[in-house]
């Protein structure tokens, strides 16, 4: 393997995490030690299997042979699942604001629904309206200019939106920094693998179109491209495909899920997830459920969430500030 290859791997990962932690990058009282968890360790990881962890039975005897202390496993351990049950309960604010939009629509056009209840809102139908916002009432480079965020933004959400700034916030960091390397890893896709092909794949589709760009614009989506090669001359078109991606993978922030699950194989409860990503990463020899190293497969898609996620609220804003000078224009006029 090459150099970078074994640079950002995950092993890579989990000894730049204790160097740092070593190093002072986290301190005691920021922790998660006085977590009640009547289960210990193992009963942190599998309150997580409601949301959504990596393969239960391999994360249990990966981390107890981390080569961490245990003070700080459990600090990583408990803010995993303080993190995802944050993140878990703003779902609800995505579907809100989709269910709004195909609301908006209908009553705009004067169509008669069912929307008043909530359980019959279509929130797929909010797609080809929110497109037709995105390409009429966004100019190419305002739209390409939303989606961008640097590296360290994604570890000051972590901070400061999340408060958690412990010794998982070390772990993030590292993550982060992979994630930004991610080509050099070798790994494959972090995604697990589609029930159905073509189906509820938003999230495989979104890493497969992520990029990053250390000059300038960090972790970025070409949702717009300058078409014009030429000095000082630019001209802007929208990307459709990558556009549709998004906005397919902004629908799949309402849940029903944290993040999409491989359908199970029968009697194969304790390999779902994490370990349907065993073959990609054993390219190098990283991670498998035989060596006990631990994976940063489940932070890295969570990572990834945190992007998307920052781009829709973006997109909202956006949204909601258009909207509202529509409606100042005609009670003005």
């Amino acid at each position: 393997i090459t150099a970078n290859m074994s640079r950002f791997s995950d092993n890579w990962l989990l000894d730049k995490v204790m160097f740092d932690y070593v190093q002072g990058g986290s301190c005691a009282c920021c922790g998660f030690p006085h977590l009640f968890a009547p289960g210990g360790l193992e009963g942190l990881i599998n309150a997580m299997s409601d949301l959504e962890t990596d393969s239960k039975t391999h994360e249990i005897n990966a981390a107890k042979a981390s080569p961490w202390p245990e003070d700080m496993r459990d600090q990583i351990w408990g803010d995993r699942l303080l993190l995802r049950f944050k993140m878990k309960k703003e779902m609800k604010v995505y579907r809100a604001f989709l269910e709004e939009v195909v609301k908006d629509d209908a009553a705009s056009k004067n169509i008669v629904t069912n929307n008043d209840d909530e359980t019959n809102v279509a929130i797929q139908d909010a797609i080809p309206i929110l497109h037709h916002f995105c390409t009429t009432q966004l100019s190419p480079h305002e739209l390409g200019q939303i989606f961008s965020l640097q590296r360290s933004g994604l570890t000051e959400i972590l901070k400061s939106k999340y408060k958690i700034t412990s010794a998982y916030a070390i772990v993030f960091c590292a993550v982060v920094e992979q994630l930004s390397n991610f080509n050099h890893t070798g790994y494959g896709v972090d995604a697990p693998p589609c029930c159905n092909s073509g189906v509820d794949d938003e999230e495989e589709l979104f890493e497969t179109v992520l990029n990053y760009s250390s000059r300038g614009q960090g972790f970025n989506l070409v949702v717009a491209e300058n078409i014009i090669k030429e000095d000082c001359e630019e001209e802007w078109k929208v990307n459709q495909e990558t556009l549709g991606i998004f906005l397919k993978r902004m629908i799949s922030l309402a849940g029903p899920t944290l993040l999409a699950r491989a359908a199970k194989a029968a009697d194969d409860d304790d390999n779902n997830d994490d370990s349907s990503n065993d073959g990609a990463e054993n390219g190098d020899g990283q991670t498998n459920s035989s060596n006990n190293k631990p994976s940063f497969r489940s932070d890295r898609r969570v990572a990834r969430l945190m992007i998307a996620r920052y781009w829709a609220d973006r997109l909202i804003e956006k949204y909601r500030s258009m909207q509202g000078q529509g409606v100042d224009n005609q009670s003005s006029t």
